[in-house]
């Protein structure tokens, strides 16, 4: 080649090189996106000592495809490799375990953007990308992250598909296209692979558990404010489908932590992890059947399950502790959907006094004015029932007044709230009632749960969310056992300061106060068709175990004539619908794919060919373009104009050097793609 030549290319030489450039760094871009996509759920509930770098990470890559920055030097890649390990620890004091795992992942993925700099890399990026999105399930199952996650997939998918041509001009919405048809195709087969695959009884694997994880909801103590700071908690803690009619909203109460120790300001069970041994009877009595109802428990981390009241069956992998709490065999840490059958009316340990040194203790310092109030009461009555009675009017009569933003307590909550304060939540009437039962010598404990529950008006289940938590006591009377007492629906109407929490502390005046407006109803309605989807999706998808899948598949296979449920059948229909639908890919991929080259100038030539060729104007195997188009033209004179300008189209963007930008060739293929559209022979 001439020097001349090699000069005259030069600048479509560089055009093409900074043309390549432009498409990788928005190729990067998209990459980004995605990944921030695919963070933002982790970033979310990180604590800020690895949120904060991971966005500083994130930000310094984006500036340099912006060209602002450059990548940060060897030497500096490894100092903050070391602090992003030491920044992990220092939140969770440990590299083990499901939170300081994935903070672990997202901090070294953020990293290893500072050194994305070949395909391999991109490769690896795209990867861990994946793998983070799985991640994301750990913490959350959700319909709404499904969807979201699925987006996100499509976005590295794309880009997978875009760095994998790197020499192509393709527009990124191909790129989207193609992505999208890619998991179009995986949609059976994995509809087919969660229906019919083997489902174990517990997870395929198993995380060590994370030390100090929060949770949400009640917990195994309560102090005053505890329960009120979930009284603006909207989130649902548990949804309830009744077998039959629902009980009425004062028998609603679903039992769970029983706390028995009081140390002067916090209440606690320290034998909260207690069971009873095996074959050791449950000490109660019950009237009338029992009320059989299923439970969608939300993950809290903890071991409890609600239930109404006393449990006639306990769920599988579950017990009663010595306080009537039912337990859970390992932490809640998915979503659980359990069976449950219950009494409402019953007698608890009737034949037998509790242990006095449990149900009796009081801290010896604390409440001297509560200590003689429970004495005059004891003096007055003569006996417990009444003495419980002559404790209630008490607070019915006195100025107490129920109030979600109570004054702070000091020392001695207990008589600053009997005898100054007078405003508390639910949690201040029943840990002063349980002092003042136990001083005036009756067994009493706290119990905490939840009160009531709304009513989906677009189906037939019951929400009840965390603003439910409740706390209520438990007094043991001769004769009776163990009965609830719940103090604080005594306060009068005039009493509660918000007018919403009228339902719940009174049911009876549920439907006073004023409508809502036309927009607070519209949202609620769309709240309820939301949780609604959301509760399908629960029962259908996440809690699809493996008893779900045994009867779904006896049913099926018994319309289909198979006979009964077995293994061996399973997996002979996994594996035929697995053939079936990838043959159905490939078929469909055979079908839709174009003949001849997969070059859009060569397509578009070879059909302005087969045009010719039904006028009985074939090309030959050895004919060339220009020979052809020549000969066209002879047998075609009326048509001359058009054959020469397609041909012409055509030999330039075939055989021509590059010349100008990508704009510039896509609108020679637009040009000749139309003539060809055009052209009738």
């Amino acid at each position: 080649m001439s020097r001349a030549t090699t000069a005259s290319h030069r600048p479509a030489d560089r055009r093409l090189f900074r043309q390549r450039v432009r498409q990788a760094r928005a190729q990067n871009l998209w990459l980004l996106a995605g990944l921030s996509l695919a963070l933002l759920p982790h970033f979310i509930r990180l604590p800020l000592l690895i949120m904060l770098p991971s966005l500083i990470l994130l930000g310094w890559r984006l500036l340099f495809e912006l060209e602002y920055c450059s990548l940060p030097a060897r030497w500096l890649r490894w100092l903050l490799t070391l602090i992003a390990v030491s920044a992990t620890f220092a939140s969770f004091h440990t590299l083990v375990g499901r939170q300081a795992g994935v903070g672990l992942l997202v901090v070294m993925l953020c990293l290893k953007l500072m050194e994305m700099n070949s395909l391999r890399d991109v490769g690896v990026v795209i990867g861990l990308g994946f793998f983070t999105i799985i991640t994301v399930f750990l913490f959350d199952q959700s319909l709404f992250i499904g969807v979201y996650m699925l987006g996100v997939v499509s976005l590295f998918t794309a880009a997978l598909i875009a760095f994998s041509r790197e020499q192509s001009a393709a527009p990124q919405w191909q790129n989207f296209r193609q992505a999208g048809l890619i998991i179009a195709q995986a949609v059976p087969l994995t509809l087919l692979l969660f229906l019919l695959f083997p489902r174990l009884p517990g997870p395929l694997w198993s995380l060590p558990a994370d030390g100090g994880g929060a949770s949400t909801g009640l917990s195994d103590s309560m102090s005053p404010g505890n329960i009120s700071q979930l009284s603006d908690n909207d989130a649902v803690a548990f949804r309830v489908q009744f077998d039959g009619p629902p009980p009425a909203v004062e028998s609603r109460y679903w039992r769970g932590p029983v706390l028995t120790h009081l140390d002067g300001a916090t209440w606690s069970n320290p034998q909260n992890a207690t069971t009873h041994r095996a074959g050791t009877p449950l000490r109660y009595h019950a009237s009338g059947e029992a009320l059989h109802y299923s439970v969608t428990l939300e993950p809290h981390q903890q071991h409890w399950l609600f239930a109404l009241d006393l449990p006639a069956e306990l769920p599988r992998n579950s017990h009663l502790s010595p306080d009537f709490e039912l337990l859970s065999a390992q932490p809640v840490q998915q979503l659980v959907r359990y069976a449950m059958s219950s009494h409402l009316e019953y007698g608890l340990a009737i034949d037998r006094a509790p242990d006095p040194v449990r149900y009796l203790q009081l801290p010896t310092d604390r409440a001297p004015r509560a200590r003689d109030l429970a004495r005059q009461f004891r003096h007055a009555a003569g006996d417990d029932a009444r003495t419980v009675s002559l404790a209630l009017q008490y607070l019915r009569e006195q100025a107490f007044y129920y109030s979600r933003q109570p004054p702070l307590l000091g020392a001695d909550p207990v008589d600053e709230f009997l005898f100054d304060t007078r405003r508390g939540f639910c949690e201040h009437y029943a840990s002063a009632f349980v002092f003042l039962m136990r001083a005036a010598g009756i067994p009493a404990r706290v119990v905490t749960g939840y009160q009531g529950g709304e009513m989906n008006p677009q189906s037939d289940y019951f929400i009840v969310r965390q603003s439910d938590a409740h706390a209520w006591a438990e007094v043991w009377l001769p004769q009776q056992g163990w009965r609830r007492i719940d103090p604080t629906s005594v306060i009068p109407a005039a009493r509660i300061e918000h007018q919403q929490d009228l339902a719940r502390i009174l049911p009876a005046l549920a439907g006073l106060g004023e409508a809502p407006g036309w927009a607070t109803a519209a949202w609620r309605q769309l709240r309820f068709g939301w949780d609604r989807v959301n509760h399908a999706w629960n029962q259908w998808v996440i809690n699809y175990s493996d008893q779900h899948q045994r009867n779904l598949l006896g049913r099926l296979f018994s319309s289909l004539g198979l006979g009964e449920f077995d293994w061996r059948k399973m997996v002979s229909l996994l594996l035929a619908g697995m053939a079936v639908v990838v043959l159905g890919i490939a078929v469909y991929t055979l079908r839709s794919r174009p003949r001849g080259s997969q070059d859009p100038v060569v397509r578009a030539y070879q059909r302005f060919c087969r045009q010719l060729a039904r006028r009985g104007i074939p090309r030959s195997a050895a004919e060339g373009p220009l020979d052809f188009s020549r000969r066209a033209r002879q047998q075609r004179p009326d048509l001359e104009a058009a054959i020469a300008h397609i041909t012409s189209l055509y030999l330039r963007l075939r055989y021509a050097p590059p010349s100008g930008s990508e704009q510039i060739q896509q609108r020679q293929l637009q040009q000749l793609q139309s003539a060809v559209r055009r052209f009738r022979a």
